[in-house]
């Protein structure tokens, strides 16, 4: 396609001028490989010219080679991205390709840049089947988004399924991280008679806890204090000794009083 960094002196300008004219009429008589030719020897003289390589475009189309007609007016594009030739026959050559909507798109272009009778008469042969597929496509599009949107909610309801099993299968009550109720040194000290004793008079009196400080015992209650509070100790296993206590013996019952039968033996 040339090298289009180039930058032709003045005479190479005129010379490439002469070409196109060369190349002009050689199209005008249907020449169109000849004019193919000149109007590469045009672009290689001056590639920087857009209206070259869409011209030569023009000819490639003429030869029923499309694709070589879109790579001249892809680069004619490239050079100046307002060339309404440009537009045009390549709009000319996804129509022979049965590209329907990208022909309308360049071909209306074209009419907007510079309205041309020829493109606007391909424009509204081209219409009809493109209206058809934009419409087509976007049925597919809408399709497609509603099976993504069915197919994440069926995704959500699984993965919200999955957790509440989980849930399901964790045990009912677990442990506070806290709770000393489970602590094992907890449940060890209560084993001793006067800790258990402290921590009832605690209970009823929080102020109690002033006489038991120089207590060595007290110190295993402020650790646990520490946690969640001396008070909360206290009244943690004042509930714990009510919900542990074992149930009252009940009492035992009075013996048949025994009659004396010696009475009765006279």
């Amino acid at each position: 396609m040339g090298d289009t960094n180039k930058t032709p002196t003045e005479e190479e300008i005129d010379q490439a001028s002469d070409l196109r004219s060369q190349a002009a009429a050689a199209y005008s008589e249907q020449k169109f490989d000849e004019a193919i030719d000149l109007y590469t020897k045009a672009i290689e003289l001056n590639p920087g010219n857009a209206l070259f390589h869409a011209k030569r475009g023009q000819a490639f189309l003429k030869l029923k080679k499309p694709n070589a007609c879109i790579r001249d007016c892809d680069k004619a594009l490239e050079l100046n991205c307002d060339s309404a030739a440009a537009y045009k026959f390549r709009g000319r050559a996804h129509r022979l390709l049965g590209n329907w909507e990208k022909s309308a798109n360049d071909l209306r272009q074209a009419c907007k840049l510079d309205f041309d009778e020829e493109a606007d008469e391909w424009l509204r042969e081209v219409t009809p089947n493109a209206k058809k597929l934009e419409q087509h496509r976007i049925k597919q599009e809408r399709k497609r988004a509603e099976r993504e949107s069915k197919k994440a909610q069926h995704k959500a309801r699984a993965h919200a399924k999955e957790r509440k099993q989980q849930q399901q299968q964790q045990p009912q009550e677990q442990k506070p991280a806290n709770d000393i109720r489970f602590d094992p040194e907890f449940l060890t000290a209560l084993q001793d008679k006067e800790f258990q004793q402290m921590l009832m008079d605690i209970a009823k009196s929080p102020e109690n806890i002033e006489k038991y400080k120089s207590n060595p015992k007290f110190a295993k209650i402020a650790e646990f204090g520490n946690k969640i509070g001396l008070e909360n100790v206290a009244k943690m296993f004042e509930g714990l000794n009510r919900t542990q206590a074992p149930p009252p013996k009940p009492e035992p019952k009075a013996e048949p009083k025994l009659h004396d039968f010696d009475d009765n033996l006279d």
